[in-house]
């Protein structure tokens, strides 16, 4: 009899031990497989006004975008990078798609192009801007903001850009820091 009753008190005891296991591996399946938070602008952009110095992680290819063609999961100029005159402008490019991009400035008005040409900021480019970077490729542009202006931060890969891989880059006059977010309407 008291073997009985310790072997009933050992399945017992396995029995509620695998129960909470198998509770707490699907607590942890469920939390993996929440979708993925945006992440604050903040994380992405730091500003220095006593050097008057804007430092932005632009990636490409962000998880959890609609599209793969989208940069910090955004598209179609759904947000801005606002930057003050004269600021010195450091983009810290990652792309983390499996597909090449790259980034370059380029002029605010006009049809997107199909592919990158010559910047509308003299040194706001990535490397290989027409071939891309590879999965988790990095480069950095580094340039002085002019005194104003409306642009566009567009990946040059060809067709990229007019998949609605870019974003808007603005240097406004008003501006006392530099910011990012969703692009306001006027």
């Amino acid at each position: 009899m008291t073997y009985t009753l310790t072997l009933s008190l050992l399945f017992g005891a396995t029995s509620v031990a695998c129960a909470q296991a198998k509770d707490t591996t699907k607590a942890a399946k469920t939390t993996s497989a929440a979708p993925a938070q945006a992440s604050s602008p903040s994380k992405w952009l730091t500003y220095d006004a006593a050097t008057n110095t804007v430092t932005f992680q632009l990636v490409a290819g962000a998880p959890g975008a609609k599209s793969p063609f989208n940069f910090n999961g955004y598209t179609d100029g759904a947000a801005t990078l606002v930057v003050p005159p004269k600021a010195k402008v450091v983009i810290n490019f990652v792309n983390e798609d499996g597909t090449p991009h790259s980034a370059e400035i380029i002029a605010g008005a006009g049809p997107i192009p199909n592919l990158a040409g010559d910047p509308a900021i003299p040194r706001a480019y990535t490397k290989d801007v027409t071939q891309g970077l590879p999965q988790f490729g990095k480069d950095a542009m580094r340039f002085t903001a002019p005194d104003q202006g409306e642009y566009r931060l567009f990946c040059g890969v060809p067709g990229h850009g007019l998949s609605g891989m870019w974003i808007g880059f603005k240097v406004d006059p008003g501006a006392k820091a530099a910011s990012f977010g969703p692009t306001k309407q006027q």
